[in-house]
């Protein structure tokens, strides 16, 4: 009896990255998403280095949440630029200011504005509103904002 090996293509979790000059906010942005989405996590704390790593591998990232406000380029030059390079990727805009609306966010081009600090009821809503979170996905998050209440 012969029996064949079958190949399968190992299957690629999605990967996203995030930037923010802040690195303590950097820190609980990535134990955040990582408790809440089965993907790859990449951060940055200088958006020049985020664009050097998405303009060598566009491909490579499904979804970007980043800082309006860092030094060097702002959060909107950084997705203006990444839009460019991958015009389909989504880019969700983290802010501690109130310098945007919502809809103004959305004009320029974001899939979502978040204003800090947020509850984690806010970044699941706009993960919800980009289409990025799955039913499975809000049992994870809602168990880890429990955790994190206690």
């Amino acid at each position: 009896m012969k029996i064949s090996n079958i190949e399968t293509e190992p299957v690629s979790r999605p990967c996203w990255m995030i930037v923010d000059d802040n690195k303590d906010m950097l820190s609980l942005m990535r134990a955040i998403v990582a408790r809440c989405i089965n993907a790859d996590v990449r951060c940055f704390h200088s958006p020049h280095a985020a664009l050097a790593t998405f303009t060598a591998t566009p491909e490579a990232f499904d979804f970007v949440i980043t800082d309006l406000e860092m030094p060097g380029m702002s959060g909107l030059e950084l997705g203006e630029r990444l839009r460019k390079l991958s015009p389909a990727i989504k880019v969700l805009l983290s802010t501690g200011s109130g310098i945007l609306t919502d809809e103004e966010a959305v004009q320029k081009g974001f899939c979502g504005l978040l204003h800090k600090p947020f509850p984690l009821t806010a970044l699941q809503h706009a993960l919800e509103t980009a289409g990025l979170l799955a039913a499975s996905v809000k049992n994870n998050c809602k168990q880890f904002a429990a955790l994190t209440m206690a």
